[in-house]
């Protein structure tokens, strides 16, 4: 049976959110939930993703006290579990734990767009950034940021590896080349582990990746970590700068995770799943844990979302425009 106190939070927050839209909360209150809601993952079992994905999923389960369920449908950098959900119905039973890859990487890149992130797509919150990190061989000899950076003033068209051309560890590098002049070439690989193979082979000198897999190495002093991406240093690399720090104005250029649902869910549906998601997140224990697979917590409200997916579509673009990226 529902805990009393739970049931009454519930009701009220979709009433007042209801009241907002001219939406009926009485209905949506004894309506949502009342069967298992579904998050899909656009990713692999066991993935950073997956892992956020299912800490997700065991609270709301535990606070809206019906299962929820992580459904993993892998593809095309997060495109095609996310374009599933694109589809779905609207009525806050299937959700998707969105990426910078699949909600705005992706979007950019492709011609024609697989859907528009901002009109197919309903926001709930920003759940975490993840840095990436600017990673070498020891073999380059490189020991700091503004050692990466003269290094790569100096060698135009320097290799770089990627998890593939349409992740945020690709666009980390165009933001590099656009804001400071330089020249890259990118290894672009079908996913993060072989680039990180390459790299401990000393068959790639240079990759920008999400930090979480190569974590290991750099602890075993196999690779080195020279800056992450982020505005704030990585938890778990608290001694490495940000490539900000290291020179570059105003940088940032992470991967993050989002949930979403469909367009057209009613908005006391959003405000009540992002209002448990805020509350279970920022709870010490689940804060830990997420910093402990080198994520930076940054929960949101729905409109917040909103706001920061906007902006990073418009940087992005940008910068590809200008450069004439290509998703190659």
């Amino acid at each position: 049976m529902r805990n009393l106190g739970t049931m009454v939070y519930m009701a009220v927050t979709l009433m007042l959110a209801s009241l907002a839209t001219g939406a009926s909360g009485d209905a949506l209150a004894q309506q949502y939930p009342s069967k298992p809601i579904h998050i899909v993952v656009p990713y692999a079992a066991a993935s950073t993703t997956d892992i956020l994905g299912r800490m997700i999923a065991e609270h709301l389960t535990e606070a809206l006290h019906q299962p929820v369920v992580v459904e993993n449908r892998p593809g095309a950098s997060g495109v095609i579990g996310s374009g599933v959900v694109a589809r779905a119905a609207p009525d806050g039973y299937t959700l998707v734990l969105g990426s910078a890859a699949s909600h705005l990487v992706s979007v950019i890149l492709l011609s024609p767009p697989p859907y528009d992130p901002l009109k197919d797509f309903a926001p709930i919150s920003l759940v975490t950034k993840y840095p990436n990190a600017v990673v070498a061989h020891p073999s380059l000899g490189l020991q700091s940021a503004q050692q990466l950076l003269d290094y790569l003033k100096a060698n135009p068209g320097t290799p770089y590896g990627t998890a593939g051309p349409t992740t945020a560890g690709r666009f980390t590098a165009e933001l590099m080349q656009s804001q400071l002049g330089l020249k890259m070439t990118m290894v672009p690989y079908n996913g993060a582990a072989p680039a990180i193979n390459d790299l401990l082979g000393g068959h790639l000198k240079l990759a920008i990746v999400d930090i979480t897999p190569v974590a290991p190495h750099i602890a075993g002093g196999k690779l080195k970590l020279l800056a992450v991406t982020s505005r704030t240093r990585s938890p778990i690399a608290p001694d490495v700068p940000t490539l900000e720090e290291a020179g570059i104005n105003n940088f940032e250029s992470v991967a993050w995770c989002s949930l979403f649902a469909p367009a057209g869910t009613p908005a006391a549906i959003l405000q009540l799943l992002s209002s448990e998601i805020r509350r279970g997140l920022n709870r010490p224990e689940a804060k830990a844990k997420i910093e402990r697979t080198g994520g930076i917590l940054i929960t949101s409200t729905p409109e917040e979302l909103t706001q920061y997916l906007a902006g990073e579509l418009r940087t992005l673009g940008r910068v590809a425009k200008e450069n004439n990226v290509k998703p190659e």
